[in-house]
């Protein structure tokens, strides 16, 4: 049975990137080392929403991946392959070829919201028999937490029984490197996964699986440091959300086309401001003029 290296990275929706097998950050546009024949590769990093939280601390045990080894990863879709008859008890004889894989990692707690405006870090690697992947899943320790300041936390339990939580993907979600080595990201909006309810944070994963370099982005850099300043990028029919960095710098990815309204949002006396009609157009990147707040 040919085999396919498979290469997973986790990041937030506020753009947020990082791989699964290794701390140390690594730009994701860089290809991988050389693959031996009858083996392929897939990088899976994550991006971030940013929430309006201190940190948010997530424990990744393991991370899996879902393969049809009777299929290709060039192959169309069907509606049927996310269900549970497909890849569960009562999937069909033709379908007994799908299988689950899990890649070699590094378990450990990250800060999501480290992982902001474009910024990647490769979190693991490993083999998979080649086929198409129809899923990601991620498995979470007892180590989750979240902070609403820099010395106050609380514990952040996984919504529901399981915690482990799975990502359908498609083959438009898949950036394709070579016949071999593919690509993968995935968005985790924190500003819909993370509640408060009845007392307790509750994590309930919001992750969607897409191809970076073929959506559209839009950056820009917002002044000064000291407004603390919230970006909300919105249209009629999408809201996205993103905290600057130091320098002020922010991006969004993952952008639908369509026209936009950007509203910077000041703190500590600082006025919002908000600008419009930002046309925004399919895999295509637009640069936001630097704004700067006013008390």
């Amino acid at each position: 049975m040919k085999t396919a290296a498979k290469w997973l990275a986790v990041g937030s929706s506020m753009a947020f990137l990082f791989f699964v097998n290794s701390c140390s950050k690594e730009n994701s546009s860089k290809s991988g080392a050389n693959i031996p024949p009858g083996q392929s590769r897939v990088s899976v990093y994550m991006m971030d929403d940013p929430i309006s939280l201190y940190k948010v601390m997530v424990d990744i045990r393991q991370v899996a991946v879902q393969i049809d080894t009777a299929s290709s990863q060039n192959a169309g879709d069907h509606d049927d392959e996310w269900d549970d008859n497909y890849c569960g008890e009562g999937r069909s004889e033709h379908n007994k070829s799908v299988i689950w894989d899990t890649l070699d990692i590094t378990p450990g707690v990250y800060n999501l919201l480290d992982l902001r405006n474009g910024t990647d870090t490769l979190l693991g690697s490993g083999n998979y028999p080649s086929g198409k992947i129809l899923k990601v899943k991620i498995t979470l320790g007892s180590a989750d937490t979240v902070y609403t300041d820099s010395s106050t936390f609380y514990p952040l339990a996984v919504f529901g029984p399981n915690p482990s939580f799975t990502i359908n993907v498609k083959r438009e979600h898949v950036s394709v490197v070579s016949n071999n080595e593919f690509k993968l990201w995935l968005d985790f909006n924190l500003e819909r996964s993370v509640f408060f309810w009845n007392g307790s944070f509750l994590l309930k994963p919001y992750i969607v699986a897409f191809n970076y370099q073929q959506t559209s982005k839009i950056k820009g850099e917002v002044l000064p440091e000291g407004a603390s300043p919230l970006v909300t990028a919105y249209s009629a029919t999408d809201t996205l959300y993103a905290i600057p960095g130091r320098e002020g710098n922010y991006q969004f990815s993952n952008v639908s086309a369509g026209t936009y309204s950007i509203n910077f949002k000041g703190h500590h006396g600082y006025q919002d401001t908000t600008i419009s009609n930002i046309v925004v157009e399919s895999m295509k990147q637009v640069k936001i003029p630097d704004i700067t707040l006013r008390k």
